[in-house]
């Protein structure tokens, strides 16, 4: 939640009497409406029932509209059926903690909060997932950046984002933390290497994780393999830079790249493409 808090539907009196001042100014009968609510409050019990009264039933404090702010991959319809809270409701009788709860099942929204906004709207402010790959786990899942799998891609979906791959489903259900360690790491890894400056002219496609040898970069439109082990991006990256300008120079193309040797961090070695010859 952007703030915690207690079930909103309890109202303090003066922000009942704030809110029903407002709407007496907007609505140009300020000085009846004012001089009656000021004299509701005043008075008895009695007088507090009726001014509960009139909060609670009075079509100007009917719902009118939701307004919502942060909202791109979430639909504005699904949130608002999800609340459970339809336009027409009474704007102080609704249950936003409970209304909130509910929203937060929607797979984008990572943070949400909803707020009164008197006489007649409610207020949404969303924060949501920024996917950041996505995860082959028997089916393509959105990957957040700290390597949580949220929301399943759907029919229709495009995201032009690399694969993390390498584990099933039933491996993430059985070890989440592990398997978002390590696709933190393929995104540190990945991050590197836009940095590098590699991503314009040679695309991520797929990154293979493996618990032991660390991941494998598929590189460019030829998918060239390469094999990263672990730590030590940048350096591999610098060096995986020279390598591409040296090949493309001798118009040779590599099937595999290794950068991985554990005990010589410093070595290359390459496998050329079936055919490819430098010159």
């Amino acid at each position: 939640m952007l703030r915690g808090g207690k079930n909103r539907r309890r109202i303090d009196q003066a922000a009942v009497r704030a809110a029903a001042t407002g709407v007496a100014l907007r609505t140009g009968k300020a000085v009846g409406i004012i001089a009656l609510l000021v004299g509701i409050c005043a008075g008895t019990a009695f007088g507090a029932s009726k001014l509960k009264n009139y909060l609670y039933t009075s079509p100007t404090f009917a719902i009118e509209r939701f307004s919502f702010d942060g909202v791109r991959h979430a639909s504005e319809d699904e949130l608002t059926r999800l609340s459970g809270i339809s336009v027409g409701d009474n704007i102080f009788e609704v249950d936003l903690f409970g209304a909130e709860k509910l929203m937060l099942a929607h797979p984008w929204v990572r943070k949400l909060s909803l707020e009164r906004e008197y006489p007649r709207t409610l207020v949404v402010r969303v924060i949501e997932h920024e996917p950041a790959a996505l995860a082959d786990l028997g089916g393509l899942y959105f990957v957040d950046e700290q390597g949580k799998a949220f929301k399943k891609l759907a029919p229709g979906e495009e995201a032009d984002l690399p694969i993390l791959r390498g584990f099933t489903r039933e491996d993430y259900t059985a070890h989440p933390a592990e398997i978002e360690e390590l696709q933190r790491e393929a995104l540190y890894a990945l991050g590197s290497y836009r940095e590098s400056g590699l991503e314009k002219t040679t695309p991520v496609s797929e990154v293979k994780l493996d618990r032991v040898d660390g991941m494998t970069f598929y590189c460019g439109k030829d998918a060239v393999a390469v094999k990263l082990g672990v730590k030590d991006y940048r350096e591999k990256f610098a060096r995986l830079e020279q390598l591409f300008a040296e090949l493309s120079k001798k118009g040779a193309r590599a099937e595999v790249i290794r950068l991985d040797n554990r005990t010589r961090p410093g070595w290359v070695a390459v496998q050329l493409a079936q055919g490819a010859s430098g010159q």
